[in-house]
C-alpha cells in the first residue's frame, strides 16, 4: 500500500523564468510605439496596426509518495504554459503564433521530466483574399488525417463553392521528444478538396501519405459529407479507407435534432473503426488478429433558460462477441449537476455517483467542488470480494485579481485500492496581455508603461 501526502514548498525554474521574461520583454517592446501613439492621440495611428497577445499559465503542485518497500519520494514541480501571437504585420498580411510549455520537478531526475516543449510555432501569411499559408510547427486536421506537422500548409479558396488545402513536411517528434529546436524526420503530406454545391450540403475528399522510420505508415483516403435538410436537424458522415492495408479504416455518422429551441436536444452517433496501430510500429504485426471496434452513443438533453434540466445517456461498445453498456442520468440545476451511471457487460461492472457545484459569491471569485464515488469490478457478476471502491474529490477557488490576472488554488484527493491517501495541492497564476486591435488584459492600467 502506498500513500501520498501533500507537502508545502516553492518551485523554482530559472531557465523557464528567464525565457518567459524574454518573451514578455519582446512583447512589451513591440507594443510600446503603438501604446505611445494611442495615448498621445497621434493622427497617424491606426487600430489595425500590428497587435500582440500573450497568455501565461503557471501551475505549481506538491505531494509526497510514501512507499513501505522503498524510500519516500517528494514531488515539487511546476508547469509554465504560454500561448501568444503577433498579428497585423506587413500591412496586416502576416501573423506569428507560438504555444508551448516548460516543466520542472525539483526532486526528480532530469530524464523524468520534459523541460521544454513547443506545441506550435508558425508564421501565417495571407496572400490576397484566396490564399493562406502557414510555415512552421502546426497541428493539421484534414479529413481522417491529424498530426503535428513541421512544414508548410496552404489553403486556397477560389470561390465560395470550392476549396483546396495541401500540406507537406515531416511529422513532429512524439512524446518527450517534442522539444524546442527538434524537428521531425518522418515525411508526411496530403491534400483535401471541399465543395459546397448547396447551402445545406458540404462535401469533402482527402488523401494523405505518412512514413515512420523509413516505412510507409498509412495512406488514408477520406470522404466526408454534412447535411442540414431543415432547421433543427443536422448530420455528418465520414469514411476513411487505408490504401496501405486495403481496408476500411473508419466509418462514422453523427446526427442532432432539436425541433424547437425550447425542446430537448437528441444526439446520436455510431462509429465502426479498426484498431489505430501505426503500420511502422512493432504492434503492426498483430493487426490481423485485432478485432474491429463498434461504438454507439445516444443522449437526450434538456436545459431550461433557468438552467434547470436533465440529461439521459447511453453508450455501447462492441468488439467481436464482447459487449459493454453504460447508462447514465444527470440532473442539471443552476449551481451544478448530479448524476448516476452504471456500466455492465464483458468488460466488467461499475456503479458511479458523481456531481459538482459552482458558486459565484462575488463577481471576481468562483468556488468549485466535485466528487465521484465508484464501485467497480473487472469481471461480470463478480463477487463482493472482487469489487473495489474509487473516490475522487476536488475543491477549487479562482479569483480575478484584475483584468488579465487570475489566481487559483485547488486540492485533489484520490482514494483507491492502490493509494489510500493521495492529496495534492495546486497553485496557479494566469496572465493575459495584449496590445493593439485586440486589446485585452494587462494593456489597461499602465502595467507595461
Amino acid at each position: 500500500m502506498a500513500n501520498r501526502r501533500m507537502i508545502p514548498g516553492r518551485c523554482s525554474a530559472a531557465p523557464a523564468r528567464a525565457l518567459l521574461l524574454l518573451i514578455l520583454g519582446a512583447a512589451a517592446a513591440l507594443s510600446v510605439p503603438q501604446c505611445r501613439a494611442a495615448a498621445a492621440g497621434e493622427p497617424g495611428y491606426a487600430w489595425n496596426a500590428p497587435s500582440w497577445r500573450l497568455q501565461l499559465r503557471t501551475t505549481t503542485y506538491g505531494f509526497q509518495t510514501v512507499d513501505p518497500s522503498g524510500p519516500d519520494l517528494d514531488h515539487l514541480g511546476g508547469y509554465q504554459e504560454f500561448d501568444g501571437a503577433v498579428s497585423g504585420l506587413v500591412d496586416g498580411h502576416l501573423t506569428v503564433r507560438a504555444a508551448g510549455r516548460f516543466a520542472d520537478d525539483l526532486w526528480l531526475k532530469e530524464r523524468t521530466t520534459t523541460r521544454e516543449r513547443l506545441y506550435t510555432g508558425h508564421v501565417e501569411g495571407r496572400l490576397g483574399s484566396m490564399l493562406t499559408a502557414r510555415l512552421g510547427r502546426q497541428f493539421v486536421q484534414e479529413g481522417p488525417t491529424g498530426l503535428t506537422l513541421d512544414g508548410l500548409w496552404l489553403a486556397l479558396r477560389p470561390s465560395a463553392m470550392w476549396g483546396l488545402r495541401v500540406f507537406g513536411g515531416a511529422r513532429a517528434p512524439l512524446s518527450r521528444k517534442i522539444e524546442a529546436g527538434t524537428l521531425g524526420d518522418d515525411p508526411a503530406w496530403g491534400a483535401r478538396v471541399t465543395c459546397a454545391p448547396l447551402r445545406q450540403l458540404q462535401l469533402a475528399a482527402s488523401y494523405a501519405y505518412r512514413e515512420t522510420a523509413g516505412r510507409i505508415a498509412t495512406r488514408p483516403l477520406g470522404l466526408e459529407a454534412g447535411l442540414t435538410p431543415w432547421p433543427g436537424l443536422r448530420g455528418t458522415g465520414r469514411l476513411s479507407y487505408d490504401l496501405q492495408r486495403e481496408r476500411w479504416d473508419r466509418a462514422e455518422a453523427l446526427a442532432q435534432w432539436q425541433p424547437r429551441r425550447n425542446l430537448p436536444v437528441l444526439s446520436a452517433q455510431v462509429i465502426d473503426r479498426a484498431p489505430a496501430i501505426d503500420d511502422g510500429s512493432y504492434f503492426a504485426r498483430f493487426v490481423g488478429a485485432a478485432e474491429r471496434l463498434r461504438l454507439a452513443r445516444c443522449t437526450l438533453r434538456y436545459e431550461h433558460r433557468t438552467r434547470m434540466g436533465a440529461e439521459l445517456e447511453y453508450v455501447g461498445s462492441f468488439v467481436d462477441e464482447r459487449t459493454a453498456t453504460r447508462l447514465g442520468a444527470a440532473l442539471l440545476f443552476p449551481y451544478g449537476q448530479v448524476g448516476y451511471s452504471a456500466r455492465i457487460g464483458d468488460a466488467g461492472e461499475e456503479s458511479s455517483w458523481y456531481g459538482f457545484l459552482r458558486w459565484l459569491p462575488v463577481g471576481w471569485l468562483s468556488l468549485d467542488g466535485g466528487a465521484t464515488l465508484s464501485t467497480y469490478a473487472l469481471l461480470q457478476d463478480a463477487p463482493d470480494s472482487d469489487q473495489r471502491d474509487l473516490t475522487t474529490i476536488y475543491a477549487r477557488a479562482r479569483a480575478r485579481v484584475r483584468d488579465g490576472l487570475r489566481v487559483s488554488a485547488e486540492v485533489q484527493s484520490l482514494d483507491n485500492p492502490v493509494y489510500s491517501k493521495d492529496v495534492r495541492l495546486l497553485l496557479g497564476v494566469d496572465v493575459d496581455m495584449g496590445r493593439g486591435a485586440s486589446r485585452f488584459g494587462l494593456d489597461q492600467g499602465g502595467w507595461l508603461r
